[in-house]
């Protein structure tokens, strides 16, 4: 697991990736697909007028129709982000509502995953911002949005 936080000009983006030597067990393998969809979750409902703690709630809500209830309190779920690594930790005493352009950095974990990249929220839906470049990617639709997102690298 690669876990970067960047600066340029004063502002911090966020990102995870995974690298894994030899074939990807089964049992990692769909671990690290639900948690990307859990990150998908808390992207696609990260807009203008939100609620952080709403959209905790939503990412919660997956973990727990996925079969994880628990596994999001073994980690801070990520929040606002800007000029500096989390503005604010999103949790459920919250109060902050989510700004038109703000950029956000989620990141649930599922243990031996994790799932990170940073977006704007806007209106029509969340802009990823660290984009999968040289990583194998996947597709994952949630709430009327494809999301693509970086895949485990697998290096046999």
């Amino acid at each position: 697991m690669v876990s970067v936080n960047a600066r340029k000009w004063g502002l911090i983006v966020s990102l995870t990736r995974f690298v894994h030597f030899g074939k990807i067990p089964d049992d990692l393998k769909k671990r690290y697909l639900d948690n990307v969809l859990i990150d998908c979750v808390f992207m696609a409902h990260t807009r203008p007028g939100v609620s952080a703690a709403e959209i905790l709630k939503k990412g919660v809500e997956m973990y727990e129709k996925l079969g994880y209830p628990d596994e999001w309190k073994l980690h801070h779920q990520g929040g606002s982000i800007g000029y500096t690594g989390r503005d604010y930790r999103a949790n459920f005493q919250t109060t902050e509502i989510v700004e038109p352009y703000q950029a956000f950095t989620w990141n649930p974990s599922l243990t031996g995953t994790k799932s990170e990249d940073t977006i704007v929220a806007r209106d029509e839906g969340p802009v990823l911002i660290t984009k999968p470049i040289i990583y194998p990617t996947i597709s994952i639709e949630y709430s009327g949005i494809t999301f693509k997102r970086p895949d485990i690298l697998e290096k046999v």
